[in-house]
């Protein structure tokens, strides 16, 4: 897979450099900063939502240059983390959509087959709760991409030495 005579991994990673500690800050300071939920949630929502597809062509793009490139341990290793990684952004995905869900409970129970959900949404410890995972998975997210990234750059630039 290429863009532009470039392995896709190569430009596509740089979205998920960006995007994925972007979204694990955001996630946190949604959590803890209560003013900044009206603010944040459409912002927030989308971002982990484009996040998980992006990590996921990102990683089969990776695959594929894997397959094309001299195996060494240091691609393997960079390999096991960007599959760790996609699942990494599964989870943030369902914790921010709870996130948004426990912040914004009306808007859910407005559609009629999200009705019987009111008691659960209007909870006093749903909206702790989740504001907890939220920085637990904002936290979790940023170090993994880190780690992935870095695990990436080791591998390319250890062959240059």
């Amino acid at each position: 897979m290429q863009i532009g005579g470039l392995p896709a991994h190569i430009l596509l990673i740089h979205g998920v450099v960006v995007l994925a500690p972007l979204s694990g800050v955001l996630a946190a300071v949604f959590a803890l900063i209560r003013r900044s939920r009206r603010y944040l949630a459409w912002p927030l929502g989308i971002l982990a939502l484009l996040l998980v597809p992006l990590t996921v062509v990102t990683a089969e793009a990776g695959e594929q240059l894997e397959k094309a490139k001299p195996a060494s341990q240091l691609i393997e290793d960079h390999a096991h983390q960007g599959s760790f990684l996609r699942y990494v952004t599964l989870l943030f995905l369902i914790v921010v959509a709870a996130q948004i869900g426990a912040a914004f409970p009306s808007i859910l129970t407005r559609r009629p087959a999200f009705r019987g959900l009111a008691p659960l949404l209007e909870s006093r410890w749903l909206l702790p709760a989740t504001s907890v995972l939220g920085v637990l998975a904002g936290l979790i997210l940023l170090y993994q991409s880190i780690a992935t990234g870095h695990s990436g750059a080791a591998s390319v630039w250890a062959a240059t030495r």
